[in-house]
């Protein structure tokens, strides 16, 4: 195959792969980081999330 065909192919793949991305996958609903967060839900929702996220990362302990 030759270089000048590699780089249609190569071209056509990315030009079909944006369309199908842009048009024919269906959009999530919920909005990505909103700033708009309730008053007191800071903190506290940062330090949870921490918490959830440590509980998988943490090793289990040996069966005894």
């Amino acid at each position: 195959m030759s270089v000048r065909a590699l780089i249609l192919v190569v071209i056509v793949a990315v030009i079909v792969g944006v369309v199908v991305g842009r048009y024919a996958l269906p959009r999530g609903d919920a909005p990505a980081i909103s700033g708009g967060v309730g008053a007191g839900a800071g903190q506290e929702d940062t330090a949870k999330a921490a918490s959830r996220a440590m509980t998988f990362t943490q090793p289990k302990a040996p069966a005894p």
